[in-house]
């Protein structure tokens, strides 16, 4: 995409040199405008003249006085190429719909949120701005089509009288409706007084009144309502403001206007001077929409043309388009009265009415529903009131316009208002959505702010905390305050042994499936789809997995496998930092859905007494006797049914020192369903049939600490000779230490190391962890001791299986990066990968993805790309002459020589850059720095080799934006020596009414012509006397003057001050550039240079820099830098895409930057471990190639059936379906699969 891009570029170059040269000067090219049609009309017929050519040479520049006409703004005698400007139309449109990929393509992200964020707003203006004023300035230039003027003069007005007239009309409705209750309440008793502010305040969607019925039903309540309220304090309810929400009224505003000017440039004829509506040319839009109009027209003067169409009715006036415009704003502000007056813009309306429709739907009090959401841990899901979005920014257009009415049987008639039982009939014939989870969390956006914060976290973490304050070291006191003599076991060791599986529903037979069962999951909490996805089939009572088909059958087999009794996490919970709402939205929030926790489960508690046993809320028969002094929490433990949850921290847990991760799973008793005993970062568990479970904490220096070390190797003591043991850490130092050129690092688990060989024995069979997020196993390849083998044949002995299983959640890593045959420890042990989840072939192709996704799945980095590239060749602004330049070395448009005269002229500005940059050569460093840090050095033998590729980087992203430079001056001088923009007024006097620049000025000129009078006659009958009569009333004085209020207000705006002159002005931005571009080289260029040394244009003199205006470089540079962006901005992103995935398949590094900038939500993964009756241990790898991405709620699901009153229910881990969400349609690429089996034995 970025050699296709450039390559476009190029050839626009190309194009743009056919120019023709009709011998007119910049001067002759600006024509009044008074005349702006003709004019054009007539250009447009003289272009397609032949021409006389001429071999006349260009002479070298001269001061202005000696020259006055420019070499540089002669043209090139070619006749004019018009698809050159189509294809620049067709560039922007194109780069356009690569900024806005967000919003067609929201990658995980909710797309209302995308649609509605300031960023996407903002771009979009830009581009609509750029594309609106480029068509404006280049279409009529080759056709003869000038309605558009006319209809742009016609959008800036009618979009600022929208916006006043809005405005002025909702004020008034709001002083209406204030008069109107006051008029109520004051028209009443001071009982009904009382009731009736009651009902103003409390009652939405009906009447504001209060029937007698319903005051004495309710007398108790009103009476204490009206002891309690202060009403002289708060008269009136509280209410949005009325200009809320603005952007909503706003756009409102210019899409209205939008489609006027539309029909306005369609159907106005310039010969009638007014509307064609006749039967042969009007057409049917023009005549279905303008023949009403005839109805309401108003006599005009009519000319001797249009004398003949006004008789037969073939044309409607002017002011018809001003009728149409009234209607609509009208139909607004009516709209907008009938929702102020139903209460609807009160600040609580979203909340008293959901939780109205609540109560009638579910036909419980709100206690239950309290308690339903303190079950479920939903309360993430509900549909809070401004959830999301601003309070003061409330949309006065409710969605949900009283959905749950009373039933259409239902007796009671009073409070209904017509409008809203419009509005209940519609719905009833649309089908009701289910229910979706709402406040969901999307894929971590890497490659934004996020990148600087975590950085910098990394920065205080490593060269701070690191060595000098470590969580672990107090740890120890948790462990000794917690001691309890009538325990056997060590503390913080957790007894399993006598575990077996428990089939409490009875939802399938497992006789077969005897033993006990644990499961293994690793960095979770990234986004939704994928975290819930994996949580969910863990909470699954039994899991239906696709089997690999075997060699004598294709077809695939099943297994059902039950849910594990202990779920293990490696760690990295939350991502990107540890923070409260990152753990709570992106962590617990996925495991609460997928089995909620028990009711007495409160956010806000501290645990102090670990376990939490007895469960408050559960009925569970444990078989012990709870209030036996002697039987302590530990042993009810081991009695405890339900599934249980142990974690360690990851890299990504530490780096705020484990502040969170001991607030919330140190001092919480509950992970959804799972029981949470631990205390401390790192643990130890009595599995069945001799095998243990030992969980280390690797901190950020990646080995345990001194304190760990000795608290396992007295456990170590402990165990019996032939006992088996799993030891679970979070990162994978046998894969990395390989990737990093780390193998002879002896830092790296050290004490780890130490503990294995010197106390542990040949005793560890298995190791697990995360950190990758993918799947891979490696197995021994020799060895002395005694042999077993796996399914695929395998040997293993002494030395334990390697397993990296990651796939919880987070973005997916890449597998091809790292090698299949590794080194392990100091020995230096041969291992081989026998399993990779996704494969290296499926991992190769998805590193493609960054050619050309990279720009469209983060496009948050867009700021970064922008102010680098324009800081680059913000000294270079502007080349003055750089467009003739080119057809000096060029004149036959050859595609080799156009390219050999952009690599010299690249190579000439890098060269000026690094003589004479000052801004240029900062940004310059900058990016050279930046590519060399971002640059993994990893698989990188030699330095020079690491430098040399992170050079290459930043040569590339300095040369495409040199480039994109050439292209914007050439097409800057191009336009200009064109005549498509005005660059001085020629042929007016002081007086005149003048924006400063052609387009500008044709736009304000239709205005007065065409539009100007209808803001003139905005007055009172049309005439005001000085004088009033005597018998006029106050009232209607009072009227008059606020009429006329409003009409000098209009009239100052737009005749006073310079409002619309100076918003035209900004919004010609070519006219803007090509002024200042001229005004500046006038001054860089005087002096006159050599035809053959382009000195003026390559040559950056500091000091005629001196001699220009500080406000006409800002203006030049702030004007330009917005076309510059739009072209360099996404050639950049696709330049660091493309160098992406070269780096990713070729040299096989960058595995973390190249697959975090994809977010890829798929290929997830984790573990289901089984030790059987022979006390092997079976290890099932589960897959998912595909994760879904809609959801909507479970209808068996089991959490909505909890009746108000009703305390102690059946635990979640019992109910069949214990998850609150399914996917929205059950497809089988959603089903999980079988990706690698292996079986330890433990006495090997």
């Amino acid at each position: 995409m970025a050699i296709s891009t450039i390559v476009t570029i190029l050839m626009l170059l190309g194009a743009v040199s056919n120019a023709p040269n009709d011998g007119r000067s910049f001067a002759a090219a600006t024509t009044p405008n008074h005349a702006a049609a003709t004019v054009v009309e007539a250009r447009v017929l003289e272009r397609k003249k032949p021409r006389p050519t001429t071999s006349k040479q260009r002479p070298p520049y001269r001061s202005k006085k000696q020259h006055p006409q420019k070499p540089w703004r002669k043209n090139s005698d070619r006749r004019v190429i018009p698809w050159a400007s189509i294809a620049i139309l067709m560039n922007i449109l194109f780069f356009f719909r690569s900024f806005a990929a967000p919003f067609f393509d929201p990658l995980g992200e909710p797309r209302q949120a995308t649609a509605s964020s300031v960023y996407f707003s903002l771009l979009a203006f830009l581009y609509i701005w750029l594309a609106s004023v480029t068509t404006l300035t280049v279409l009529p230039q080759f056709s003869t089509n000038y309605n558009i003027i006319i209809a742009t003069a016609l959008f800036f007005s009618m979009v600022f009288v929208s916006i006043c007239a809005l405005l002025l009309g909702r004020l008034l409705i709001r002083g209406v409706y204030y008069i109107w209750l006051f008029w109520k309440m004051g028209s009443s008793s001071s009982n009904a007084l009382e009731s009736r502010i009651k009902g103003a305040i409390f009652s939405f969607g009906g009447s504001m009144q209060i029937t007698q019925q319903q005051a004495t039903t309710n007398g108790k309540d009103e009476v204490a309502f009206a002891e309690g309220t202060h009403l002289h304090k708060k008269p009136f309810p509280v209410l949005v403001a009325f200009q809320r929400p603005f952007r909503r009224m706003f756009k409102s505003a210019v899409l209205l206007s939008a489609v006027l000017c539309f029909l306005y440039s369609h159907c106005w004829s310039r010969t009638l001077s007014a509307f064609n509506v006749s039967r042969e040319e009007g057409g049917i839009i023009c005549r279905g929409v303008f023949l009403p109009m005839l109805l309401f027209r108003s006599p005009v003067v009519q000319t001797t043309g249009t004398h003949s169409c006004h008789a037969n009715h073939s044309c409607a006036d002017e002011r018809s388009i001003w009728i149409l415009w009234a209607a609509a704003i009208i139909g607004h502000l009516w709209a907008y009265a009938m929702h102020e007056f139903v209460g609807k813009h009160h600040k609580d309306y979203r909340a008293r009415s959901s939780s109205a429709s609540q109560t009638k739907k579910h036909g419980v009090p709100k206690h239950a529903t309290e308690m339903e959401i303190s079950k479920s841990g939903s309360s993430l899901d509900m549909d809070l009131p401004f959830h999301g979005a601003d309070t003061e920014e409330i949309d006065a257009d409710i969605e949900e316009e009283e959905e749950e009415e009373e039933s259409p049987g239902s007796d009671d008639k009073e409070g209904k208002v017509p409008w809203q039982s419009i509005s209940a009939t519609i719905q009833k014939f649309t089908k009701i959505k289910p229910e979706q989870p709402n406040g969901t969390k999307a894929m971590v956006s890497w490659y934004s702010n996020i990148i600087f914060t975590t950085g910098f976290d990394m920065l205080v973490s490593f060269k701070i905390f690191l060595g000098r304050f470590d969580a672990r070291k107090m740890q120890v006191a948790l462990l000794k305050e917690s001691g309890n003599k009538s325990s056997d076991s060590p503390e913080g060791v957790f007894d399993f042994s006598t575990c077996k599986h428990y089939n409490h529903d009875k939802i399938s037979d497992f006789s077969k499936e005897e033993g006990f069962w644990l499961d293994f999951v690793s960095d979770c909490g990234d986004g939704f789809n994928s975290s819930y996805q994996i949580s969910r089939l863990l909470a699954q009572p039994t899991l239906d997995v696709i089997t690999p088909s075997s060699s004598s059958s294709k077809q695939h087999g099943r297994r059902i496998l039950p849910r594990g009794k202990l779920l293990i996490n490696g760690g990295d919970l939350a991502y990107p930092d540890p923070t409260p709402d990152s753990y709570e939205k992106r962590f617990f929030r996925t495991f609460e859905d997928a089995m909620p926790p028990p009711p007495s489960f409160r956010r806000e508690h501290i645990s102090i007494r670990k376990p939490a046993l007895p469960v408050q809320g559960w009925t569970i028969d444990t078989g012990t006797n709870a209030r036996d002094p002697d039987n302590d929490a530990r042993s009810q433990l081991s009695n405890y049914p339900g599934p249980c949850t142990f974690l360690v921290p990851g890299n990504h847990d530490w780096f705020d020192g484990l502040s969170t991760y001991t607030r919330y799973i140190l001092s919480r008793d509950w992970l959804g369903g799972w029981l949470m005993p631990q205390r401390t970062s790192y643990f130890a568990l009595k599995l069945p049939e001799g095998w243990w479970l030992l969980g280390f904490d690797l901190a950020l220096d990646d080995d345990i600490n001194i304190e760990q070390f000795h608290f396992f190797a007295n456990l170590a003591a402990s165990m019996e000779p032939n006992d088996a043991v799993i030891i679970v850490s979070h990162v994978p130092h046998w894969v990395l230490n390989e990737y990093e050129n780390h193998s002879n690092d002896s830092a790296k688990e050290s004490h780890l190391c130490e503990l294995m060989r010197t106390h542990l024995g040949g005793r560890v069979k298995l190791r697990l962890a995360g950190d990758l997020h993918h799947y891979t196993r490696h197995v021994p390849l020799s060895n002395k001791g005694p042999v077993s083998r796996t399914s695929n044949g395998k040997s293993i002995g002494d030395k334990p299986v390697l397993i990296v299983s990651g796939g919880g959640g987070a973005f997916l890593h890449p597998t091809h990066c790292f090698q299949d045959q590794i080194k392990v420890g100091k020995e230096r042990h041969d291992y081989s990968r026998v399993c990779a989840y996704p494969s290296t072939k499926v991992s190769r192709h998805l590193s493609w993805l960054n050619l050309w996704q990279f720009r469209w799945r983060n496009w948050r980095l867009d700021i970064l790309w922008a102010i680098t590239h324009f800081g680059l060749c913000s000294s270079l602004f502007p080349l003055c002459g750089v467009y003739d330049d080119y057809l000096r070395s060029n004149p036959t448009h050859h595609l080799g020589y156009l390219l050999l005269w952009v690599f010299r002229r690249v190579l000439l500005l890098f060269v000026q850059i690094l003589a004479t940059g000052r801004m240029s050569l900062l940004f310059t460093l900058i990016i050279m720095g930046i590519a060399y840090t971002f640059t993994d050095s990893s698989n990188f033998k030699w330095k020079t080799a690491h430098i040399s590729w992170s050079m290459v980087h930043a040569l590339a992203h300095i040369s495409t934006s040199l480039i994109c430079l050439l292209f914007v001056e050439c097409m800057v001088e191009y336009v200009v020596s064109e005549g498509l923009v005005v660059t001085q007024n020629v042929g007016r006097d002081s007086n005149s009414q003048s924006c400063g620049t052609g387009l500008a000025t044709s736009i304000y000129d239709e205005y007065t012509l065409h539009f100007s009078h209808t803001l003139e006659d905005f007055q009172l009958l049309n005439a005001t006397n000085s004088t009033d009569p005597p018998d006029l009333l106050p009232s209607c004085r009072f009227d008059e003057s606020l009429y006329e209020m409003v009409s000098s207000t209009f009239r100052w705006l737009y005749h006073e001050a310079p409002f619309l002159k100076t918003t035209l002005a900004v919004f010609d931005l070519p006219g803007v550039i090509g002024s200042t571009h001229v005004e500046m080289c006038d001054i860089l260029c005087a002096g006159g240079a050599a035809e053959s040394e382009p000195e003026c244009t390559y040559a950056n003199d500091f000091l005629k820099y001196q001699q220009l205006d500080r406000v006409t470089i800002l203006k030049y540079l702030a004007a330009i830098s917005l076309y510059f962006v739009i072209f360099a901005v996404p050639v950049a992103g696709t330049v660091f895409g493309t160098w992406i995935a070269i780096t990713l398949n070729f040299l096989n590094c960058q595995y973390d930057e190249g697959f975090s900038s994809l977010r890829m939500e798929h290929w997830k993964n984790f573990l289901r471990m089984h030790i059987d009756e022979n006390g092997d241990l079976e290890i099932f790898a589960i897959g998912l190639h595909r994760v879904p991405k809609k959801w909507r709620k479970d209808e068996m699901w089991q959490g909505d059936v909890i009746s108000a009153g009703d305390v102690s229910t059946k635990p979640s881990w019992m109910w069949k379906n214990p998850s609150k969400w399914i996917p929205w349609r059950s497809r089988k690429k959603f089903e999980a699969q079988m990706i690698d089996y292996s079986k330890i034995k433990r006495n090997s």
